[in-house]
């Protein structure tokens, strides 16, 4: 309920950094109600929020073949882990190859395993022969290799998860935070670099979250696991594609509530990849981008009089 959210102000507390557009919008006194001067709120811009949603789908994807492609290679009886040091997931006409290897002391990039996806469903990943991997694969390596070791730098994690995106003026790397508890995942401690076409030449840094938050989905005595997480970005005017790909890959979070430097705002992020934004003083959904990358119609945020109390993020 929107009701529920004004407990989970409480808990936001941790600061991001900020990345995208905003746009103006404000909100009307209730229908038969007095009208109340109330300041506008600054809503992230409609372009970018569909923006987050592509970037985390692609993400998931990514993540969802890497997933695959490793526990394929752990189950390998030639396994030999002397051969690999870096890996990557990247996505190539029509499938997905997933790569696991090593820079040779030449600082050659020597692919030891592969696996390959349709590209419409990256967790179908099979054994694929080395020799037969698209060019190009050395660049991303180079590029994956200097983020990941940049963010054990920052963060003194080994356990990391680089996502890759080719794109025709460079190549975009993720690195998240890898994790293996169930009941504790980890938000944060994630980076977004852009490199030179040929990855040695990183053009950007960008750090997304300030440090690494613990998120607990432990049971409680009763046996209930938390219904949302929630944190609060002091200079991001709205929701990352890291947390919403987060929300996505691991639906037993729930949901998670972002909240922003306006603290009358805040972003409910859901796992089919909703993203709804809220107004807490009046309990109110402003925006709604669904999970068929359309937005919701005005007339369809307003909820009938006598649901109002019952409306669900």
């Amino acid at each position: 309920m929107v009701r529920g959210l004004l407990v989970a102000v409480v808990a936001l507390t941790l600061g991001c950094r900020a990345h995208s557009g905003v746009t103006e919008a404000g909100t009307q006194a209730s229908a038969g109600g007095p009208e109340v001067a109330e300041k506008p709120l600054t809503l992230v811009a409609d372009a970018e929020l569909v923006r987050v949603q592509d970037r985390a789908r692609y993400i998931v994807a990514s993540e969802q073949g890497a997933i695959r492609a490793t526990d394929l290679l752990l189950e390998r009886a030639d396994l030999d882990r002397t051969r690999m040091n870096w890996f990557f997931t990247v996505p190539r006409g029509n499938a997905w190859y997933a790569v696991f290897g090593r820079f040779s002391p030449e600082d050659t990039f020597v692919p030891a395993y592969a696996y390959r996806a349709p590209i419409e469903f990256s967790g179908e990943m099979e054994d694929f022969p080395v020799a037969s991997l698209p060019e190009g694969m050395e660049a991303v390596a180079r590029a994956v290799s200097t983020a990941c070791e940049r963010v054990f730098q920052v963060h003194g994690r080994k356990q990391l998860n680089p996502v890759v995106v080719e794109e025709d003026d460079g190549i975009t790397v993720y690195v998240l935070q890898g994790f293996d508890d169930s009941n504790l995942y980890l938000l944060g401690g994630d980076f977004r670099f852009r490199f030179s076409k040929d990855g040695r030449q990183k053009l950007q840094e960008l750090p997304l979250h300030q440090g690494l938050i613990p998120v607990s989905v432990a049971p409680d005595g009763d046996g209930e696991r938390p219904a949302f997480s929630a944190h609060a970005h002091v200079l991001f005017p709205g929701p990352l594609e890291t947390e919403l790909a987060l929300v996505m890959l691991y639906p037993v979070l729930g949901g998670l509530f972002v909240g922003t430097s306006d603290q009358d705002c805040i972003y409910a992020l859901s796992s089919d990849g909703t993203i709804r934004a809220v107004r807490l003083s009046r309990e109110e959904i402003l925006r709604e981008l669904r999970p068929d990358g359309t937005f919701a119609p005005p007339e369809a945020l307003v909820p009938a009089k006598d649901d109002e109390a019952d409306v669900v993020l």
